[in-house]
């Protein structure tokens, strides 16, 4: 059965598929999971450090214990809730526990950045190009940073909304009490998609603009939203809680944060796939145009004659007519999609013969691109000709993201090589004749 698109479909349909495969060829689930189990591990030990230093500036201010937990008792449900800090910090940690606890903390909040670094440098194939002891460093100081402002600016908040609750005329106590509940509650989700957007932008060391930053970061955080409202009318928390206790609470937690970072994981694909969608789609058309077989319904509709590429990339190119000159700048490769092309050593136009005559499916001026060096031959049209003119960013992304574009043009290389020593052993013998003679 012949499916068809729209056209506003196809592109969405493609970066959708893109970055899923991506998604699944670079094992991001797993990448998911263990940004989860180190968001947890550190999450806990950061909240209980914070609610030290707020039960210790409360000793200072004469607040009672019981009262500074339950500033933060919204944030606590998942962790066992207020009863289980309040007995937590009635023992208050000393010597080499609290040490221990705080070196915990440092440790767990290493693992949660690193396992995000190791996740994008996956997805942009990109090497650590920082020091060990400075990434290591760094990273200790963002999440300790980030988890300790959050929870003091959550705590503030709560301050802030008890101390309006008290004041005296009702109808400004509930506008300026309202105020601050839907900034506590939008503090969160701002919050989270202020990392996203950050770390989107600026731990790949190939930086994506930061429109598609922008782009995915607001999409990875309506995702989350959308899912985690859903989870919650499905999932009964309360139940869990009940039959559980402090597992269920955090059953439900473990699910959410995953939740998070499976999107977080997903649409860092999608940004990458945005950054370069000309390059991964001509790899894909590229491999059905030189495949030789017929390709499945879904991927000839989708890829087989993509217009983007056509319209953007495609040059036609009469018999007779010069593609690029000898001494010519360099700055993109040539793919030669229907007709021949003849290329030249010597000048054409003062009788020099052709080396070779290149055949669709071949790529073409590919090294000068590469090696940023001037023409070094002419190209030719045989016939009328269709080729494509690859910026060299581009053509330098096909191979690093297609092994099969990359193998063929080994291949290719390997044949022309060659096929010159062959045409080199045969004018050697006829220049030696010509000194004898």
């Amino acid at each position: 059965m012949e499916i068809t698109f729209p056209r506003w479909m196809l592109g969405p349909l493609r970066r959708a598929l893109f970055s899923f495969e991506q998604f699944s060829r670079h094992e991001m689930a797993n990448h998911a999971s263990a940004g989860a189990y180190a968001f947890l591990l550190s999450a806990f030990p950061a909240i209980l450090i914070v609610l030290y230093g707020f039960s210790t500036l409360g000793k200072w201010l004469g607040w009672e214990l019981a009262w500074v937990v339950s500033i933060l008792s919204p944030y606590l449900e998942a962790f066992g809730g207020t009863e289980l800090f309040i007995d937590l910090l009635a023992r208050p940690l000393s010597g080499w526990a609290g040490f221990l606890g705080f070196i915990n903390l440092l440790w767990t909040s290493r693992l949660l950045i690193l396992s995000i670094q190791r996740g994008i440098r996956v997805i942009y194939s990109s090497p650590s190009r920082e020091s060990a002891f400075r990434e290591n460093l760094l990273t200790i100081v963002i999440e300790l940073v980030s988890l300790v402002a959050l929870i003091v600016i959550l705590g503030m908040g709560q301050i802030l909304k008890l101390f309006f609750q008290s004041t005296g005329w009702f109808p400004m106590r509930r506008i300026l009490s309202g105020l601050v509940s839907l900034g506590i509650a939008s503090l969160g989700p701002l919050s989270l998609w202020l990392f996203t957007f950050l770390t989107y932008l600026k731990i790949p060391a190939q930086k994506p603009s930061v429109k598609h930053a922008l782009i995915t970061s607001i999409l990875c955080l309506g995702s989350y939203i959308g899912m985690s409202f859903l989870l919650g009318i499905i999932l009964n928390t309360d139940r869990y809680g009940l039959l559980y206790g402090i597992l269920g609470n955090l059953i439900g937690a473990l699910i959410r944060v995953y939740m998070f970072f499976w999107f977080y994981f997903f649409f860092a694909e999608l940004c990458y796939t945005l950054e370069n969608y000309d390059s991964l789609l001509f790899a894909r058309f590229h491999r059905i145009d030189t495949s030789g077989k017929t390709p499945k319904t879904l991927e000839r509709n989708l890829f087989s004659k993509p217009q983007r590429l056509f319209k953007k990339y495609a040059r036609e190119f009469p018999a007779g007519s010069t593609i690029f000159k000898k001494g010519d700048p360099c700055g993109e490769a040539y793919y030669l999609y229907k007709g021949k092309v003849a290329v030249f050593i010597e000048d054409p136009s003062a009788g020099g013969k052709p080396i070779s005559v290149l055949k669709e499916g071949e790529f073409f001026g590919e090294m000068a691109c590469i090696l940023k060096e001037p023409r070094t031959a002419w190209a030719i049209a045989q016939t009328d000709t269709t080729v494509f003119v690859l910026p060299s960013a581009m053509f330098k992304g096909l191979l690093n993201q297609d092994p099969h574009a990359a193998t063929r043009m080994v291949e290719l290389l390997a044949a022309r090589l060659s096929a010159n020593n062959a045409q080199f052993r045969m004018i050697k013998p006829l220049e030696k004749q010509n000194y004898q003679s």
